[in-house]
């Protein structure tokens, strides 16, 4: 029951729109592969800026933010917002690809994702910068 569980809230908040509210140009696209459900932001310019996954067997969210790469460098710590409730959480900066990415690793405890609503934004705040 736990993983389709894990799996639905994984769904919807992929589902939310935008990492924050001034981004009226970018687009998210969603996919199921192997067992890792992966939405990827793309902006104006055809660049990913965000990608979420929601990785089995745990259910974890991962968030890859590559525009906070640079503000997250010394930090040990991020706040992730959706919706009205914001939890401080573990963050690491980890090359990516060719680009170095904010890795965040949102876990089932404590349950940030109970209370996710389609309309909720997600924003990501590391060193005094959000998105």
């Amino acid at each position: 029951m736990r993983k389709p569980l894990a799996a639905v809230l994984c769904i919807a908040t992929l589902a939310a729109p935008g990492l924050s509210a001034a981004q009226t140009q970018s687009t998210w696209t969603s996919s199921y592969t192997d067992g890792v459900v992966t939405a990827t932001e793309t902006d104006a310019h055809g660049r990913v800026p965000a990608i979420i996954q929601c990785r089995p067997p745990t259910g974890d969210i991962v968030l890859s933010e590559f525009t906070l790469a640079g503000a997250g460098r010394r930090a040990r710590t991020s706040a992730v917002g959706i919706g009205n409730l914001t939890v401080n959480v573990p963050s690491r900066v980890e090359r990516n690809g060719r680009q170095d990415a904010l890795m965040i690793n949102l876990p089932q405890r404590p349950p940030i994702l109970a209370g996710v609503q389609p309309t909720d934004h997600i924003t990501v705040t590391v060193n005094n910068r959000s998105r």
